[in-house]
């Protein structure tokens, strides 16, 4: 596994993790870095998206509500069919919002690997060349 960056492992990769030399793995961890603030910003911005979409799916039900005639069972339930796709909207940005946390979460755990992949890598090239690692 020569010149390849953290970032770019897959899973059938991870027998072959300890062929990164420190200073792939510092690029791969400036990678990562870069990505979770480019998630961060993204989940920034779905948040917003997600408020917005709540607030349309209330001002949908309440002007339906508010102009509907009848009783009120028959009204909030004109109300309720009026603002469905609205709420619908509303929670599927809630599900990009949650999505976009666990890959941050995900991201978090892949630096902390990475971290330690660096000190294990820098602890096996202090060891082989004091002699003592079977070298």
């Amino acid at each position: 596994m020569t010149s390849t960056t953290l970032a770019e492992i897959t899973t059938e990769d991870l027998d072959q993790v300890g062929d990164l030399t420190p200073n792939e793995v510092a690029r791969a961890l400036i990678v990562l870095s870069r990505q979770m603030y480019a998630k961060v910003r993204e989940l920034r911005d779905l948040g917003d998206k997600s408020a917005k979409a709540k607030k349309d799916a209330k001002v949908a039900y309440a002007q339906s509500f508010l102009s509907a005639d009848g009783p009120m069972d028959i009204r909030k339930q004109i109300a309720e069919l009026a603002a469905a796709e609205a709420k619908f909207a509303a929670d599927a940005t809630e599900q990009e919002v949650s999505a976009c946390k666990e890959a941050l979460k995900s991201m978090h755990a892949a630096v902390d690997i990475a971290r330690t992949l660096s000190a294990t890598t820098r602890d096996e090239m202090k060891l082989a060349g004091s002699g003592v690692h079977g070298a």
